[in-house]
């Protein structure tokens, strides 16, 4: 009889390993997954900024090759809302990377 419930004991122990592991490789499935529509929409980002910075540039080029002074290059309506749009892609950049931390900090 003491074999018979060692048996059952070490079953049962091997069904809740089982069941854990399971349980945590599906957990750590959905990490991966998660982190990795973060890093697709932090590319977004990136290539959005980059388009941005781009676009000042050619427009402060555009306005210096006219003879506008760097005071009227900085006040420029053009320039400031592309600025404004680069710190809105930058917070928003910021915030995905924080989430993206807090994944990789919780799955450890």
């Amino acid at each position: 009889m003491g074999m018979l419930q060692r048996l059952s004991h070490d079953l049962r122990a091997g069904w809740v390993t089982l069941r854990h592991g399971t349980a945590k490789a599906a957990t750590r499935a959905l990490e991966e997954g998660e982190l990795l529509r973060y890093r697709l929409e932090l590319r977004k980002v990136d290539q959005q900024l980059d388009d941005l910075y781009a676009d000042i540039g050619e427009r402060t080029i555009a306005l210096h090759d006219r003879g506008e002074s760097a005071d009227r290059i900085l006040s420029d309506s053009e320039i400031t809302r592309l600025r404004q749009q680069v710190r809105t892609l930058q917070d928003e950049r910021t915030k995905l990377l924080l989430e993206m931390n807090d994944i990789t900090v919780e799955g450890q």
